[in-house]
């Protein structure tokens, strides 16, 4: 057995008296308390693989004897004791062998019982990268309790469950840009954004301590990124801070930037992020033009449109009907175009929350799920409609509008907020950088109107960029517009 190298760490120790209530095996099986006690790995997996934590252990689902690990996070194992209460403090010992694996740490090298408290935690950390083709393992055994009453593994001659194999398998080496691919910025010095890196599979310390993340690809104005210390088995943070004040109202400041390349890792979803300060508009916030376009009370509410499409593939071009669900844009209580949105019921105002007056967004109330923006689920015949899959399903903000003189409740223009989304399927995903303009009138009492086109550019999907028109209203009937004299798009695969 090749020597191992203790750091410390805190000791994940879970008090489980309602979990372990009952005298059963990891196959349901019922002991008495007369039986002998015992002591045993109990390592669980979900439908994906992924260990199950406390407080989701549950002693009547059964524990691993092989986990099978692909990726670089830490691993907890519990040992768990049968749950009869203790009358004095229990030790228990295990002993490692691992093949082809040098570089790890487990923590603690003795495990402890006491009282109620019945699972303890071994927590794995390896700190080298490993090849599959090895079959690099690691293998705990339980071998001796304190008191000699407590028998080691469970009385299950199929499932004893008092040794835990660790297959090291092949981890898929990716990273992305977590944060929204648009991020709103201030106008003074020192204002301060988060830009985040996932690494959906973990990474290793060492890849990343000299890691550059970001080229600029265009700027016109100065700022500063700050790494923050590295708190997360699964993401960095930084600090993206601008160094001068924005004077000109009527300019947009913009900073585009695109992750560098690190070695061995591969850049998946969107590679970039632009940070952005848009012109500055004298509207009204009284107007709240946006809350015309959302109801906080309904989450089944949507609003309504028709877009210009031959979804029929019949070389008819007519106004195809679609719905979305749609989200008031949440603001700090400082932004210049907030209003007060939710004061939570308290007289407390800080817990108020405050949506931007001329934002709209459109994202459903599921959880893990999309809606419909632009009626985008039509545009192709194989996209994935799942949060995870296209995220860009579910766009916040996407709309922003402009009273005309900054004062009408009745009509304005209104832009497609520009920004990248994305869209994909189990096959991968595409980018598409979005944006538009058009108008909106109230065309009969609390009954508005958007008539816009959206631009959408992808070199591999459209060949560049391609133009669709729209009809948006907030309320279910409407009158369909007149026919348009233009082409139109067919659904296209991804």
């Amino acid at each position: 057995m090749k020597a191992i190298k203790i750091r410390s760490f805190l000791l994940l120790a879970f008090c489980c008296a309602a979990i372990l209530s009952c005298e059963e095996d990891d196959n349901g099986r019922s002991f008495d308390a007369s039986q002998t006690q015992f002591v045993r790995f109990f390592l669980q997996v979900d439908s994906d693989n992924n260990p199950i934590t406390a407080p989701q252990i549950e002693l009547g689902s059964s524990a691993v004897s092989v986990f099978d690990k692909s990726d670089r996070f830490s691993l907890k194992v519990p040992v768990a004791l049968t749950s009869a209460p203790l009358d004095e403090l229990v030790t228990v010992n295990y002993e490692v062998s691992d093949n082809d694996i040098d570089e790890y740490t487990i923590t603690p090298d003795q495990l402890t019982f006491q009282g109620t408290q019945l699972v303890d935690t071994l927590l794995i950390q390896i700190n080298e990268r490993w090849d599959a083709d090895d079959e690099p393992s690691i293998v705990l055994q339980l071998t001796q309790a304190s008191d000699p009453n407590i028998e080691i593994g469970a009385p299950n001659p199929d499932r004893t469950n008092d040794v835990l194999t660790i297959n090291l398998e092949e981890v898929e080496q990716v990273y992305r840009i977590s944060s929204d691919s648009r991020v709103e910025i201030g106008s003074e010095a020192g204002d301060e954004s988060i830009i985040t890196i996932e690494f959906p599979n973990g990474f290793l310390q060492e890849d990343v301590e000299d890691f550059d993340p970001f080229e600029t690809q265009d700027s016109n104005f100065n700022f500063e990124i700050e790494a923050l210390p590295v708190t997360s088995e699964n993401q960095i943070q930084y600090i993206f801070r601008t160094l001068e004040d924005f004077d000109i109202d009527e300019q947009t400041y913009r900073a585009n930037l695109n992750l560098n390349e690190l070695s061995d890792y591969e850049v998946i979803g969107n590679p970039g992020v632009t940070l952005i300060r848009g012109p500055l508009s004298d509207r009204d916030i009284t107007l709240n033009t946006a809350s015309q376009f959302y109801d906080t009370n309904d989450q089944f509410y949507r609003v309504y449109g028709v877009h210009w499409f031959d979804f029929n593939q019949d070389g008819e071009c007519e106004w195809n009907d679609y719905n979305t669900f749609t989200q008031p844009v949440v603001v700090d209580r400082d932004d210049p175009n907030a209003v007060l949105g939710d004061d939570n019921g308290t007289a407390d105002t800080s817990d108020d929350i405050y949506y931007h007056a001329f934002r709209v967004g459109f994202k459903t109330f599921l959880e893990g799920r999309t809606t419909n923006p632009f009626n985008l689920r039509r545009w192709f015949t194989n996209e994935g409609t799942d949060e995870d899959t296209s995220p860009g399903l579910n766009i916040v903000p996407a709309l922003e509008f402009f009273p005309t003189d900054g004062t009408s409740s009745t009509q304005g223009i209104v832009l497609v907020i520009d920004q990248t989304i994305e869209i994909g399927n189990d096959s991968g995903s595409e980018l598409i950088q979005i944006s538009g303009s058009g108008t909106y009138n109230e065309i009969s009492p609390g009954v508005f109107e958007l008539d816009f086109a959206l631009n959408a550019t992808n070199q591999q999907l459209f060949g560049g960029t391609r133009t669709d028109e729209y009809r948006l209203y907030n309320i279910r009937d409407f009158e369909e517009p007149a026919l348009l004299t233009i082409d139109c798009k067919i659904p296209i695969a991804l």
